[in-house]
């Protein structure tokens, strides 16, 4: 396993496990933990663009993120 401390150093078609939270500006942790963002939980990168925004597949659903919440997490990188 790789530690990856930004979601946009992934590409598409990784998996991921979320392991934590870092720079939560302004409430981005309630949102995170209400999308079902929580440490422990996987998932698969459907669409990454590194500047702006990601999609992810987390528990059968698609979770779309803007930046500020993609710097927000802390993941895993599972090859």
């Amino acid at each position: 396993m790789n530690v990856n401390t930004y979601l946009r150093n992934l590409t598409i078609g990784t998996s991921g496990s979320i392991v934590g939270y870092d720079r939560v500006y302004g409430g981005y942790i309630g949102k995170l933990i209400k999308m079902g963002l929580t440490p422990g939980t996987d998932f698969l990168v459907l669409n990454i663009m590194p500047q702006s925004a990601a999609e992810l597949l987390v528990r059968g659903t698609v979770v779309a993120l803007q930046r500020p919440e993609m710097d927000a997490l802390c993941i895993e990188a599972i090859h």
